[in-house]
């Protein structure tokens, strides 16, 4: 980050998205190399000067979409318990943890970039994310938005949902 220097820092959400644990510890190491980027006390290995970049996000799920996902695998007889590939995601246990939204990004014009990103994860189930049934939904409900909680500065407690990153 000293070398970059970012505006701004993108990582998951506290939990991981849906606990990964990969993505729980990617989480935790970007929000103390945010950390560490600005300490002054901090001894760089290349020697670079402290830098803060402006902002530091974590991308959510969209709340709404996942509960009423839950209701339909009941629905058709499906344990949202155990969902995914592995059957080992919670998918009940993460409509419980609700992030505040503060930024959504539309990215409908570039959602073939994002599909053509989202099949390149189809071992997790990434590519099925966009066709059929699911790949409706999925359109239907998220609405081609990505979502994100403002974690540094801390937003104002009446700050709005913005649509933009920078901003």
């Amino acid at each position: 980050m000293r070398q970059i220097k970012p505006d701004v820092v993108l990582t998951f959400d506290p939990i991981g998205g849906y606990r990964h644990p990969d993505h729980i510890a990617i989480q935790k190491a970007t929000v103390r190399a945010f950390d560490l980027v600005a300490d002054e006390g901090f001894s760089d290995p290349e020697g670079l000067p402290p830098f803060q970049p402006e902002k530091l996000y974590f991308h959510i799920m969209n709340r709404t979409y996942l509960r009423m996902w839950v209701g339909l695998m009941r629905l058709f007889g499906q344990d949202p318990r155990k969902f995914g590939r592995n059957k080992d995601i919670d998918l009940v246990s993460i409509t419980e943890v609700d992030f505040p939204t503060h930024v959504k990004i539309n990215y409908r014009s570039v959602r073939a970039l994002q599909e053509q990103a989202a099949a390149c994860h189809a071992s997790q189930g990434g590519e099925a994310m966009n066709k059929g049934f699911r790949g409706f939904i999925t359109k239907l409900f998220s609405g081609y938005q990505d979502a994100y909680m403002q974690a540094y500065p801390a937003p104002k407690a009446d700050a709005m949902s913005r649509r933009d990153l920078f901003g």
